[in-house]
């Protein structure tokens, strides 16, 4: 574990510009939680949970409330993360009626040319209906 960076590209939704930003990642080496940290026009935004794509949804909330969406694959509507890999930057892509396998295992910081941006109440939504579309 420990300190991280990761570049995202972050979008200015009002104005569809697009910046590099640097997500730092405090990966439960000062706390049990895992803290995320970013930086954007000179304001910092913070978030942590002792899972991972928890704390990644707190801060893309943040950040969305303020205009910026995120085009990385935690961003994605379709995308859960197992109980198991809570403490790991790793989530998977789904589909709804089929099952995640490993292949669809990816990292929730990679690059997604996405222009949808839900939030993580849109996201749990999705949850919901995947697991449903399991049966």
């Amino acid at each position: 574990m420990g300190m991280k960076e990761y570049g995202v590209i972050a979008v200015s939704l009002g104005i569809k510009s697009e910046l590099m930003i640097t997500v730092q990642a405090d990966e439960a080496e000062k706390t049990d939680d895992i803290i995320l940290c970013v930086s954007i026009g000179g304001t910092v935004f913070s978030a942590n949970s002792h899972s991972y794509f928890v704390a990644f949804q707190k801060i893309r909330d943040k950040l969305l409330q303020q205009g910026y969406g995120l085009k990385c694959i935690g961003a994605r509507i379709d995308v859960v993360q197992s109980a198991m890999a809570s403490a790991t930057n790793k989530v998977y892509i789904t589909a709804l009626g089929n099952q995640a396998l490993k292949k669809d295992l990816k990292c929730l910081f990679d690059y997604a040319d996405i222009s949808e941006f839900p939030n993580t109440k849109e996201q749990n939504e999705y949850l919901e209906k995947w697991i449903e579309s399991l049966g």
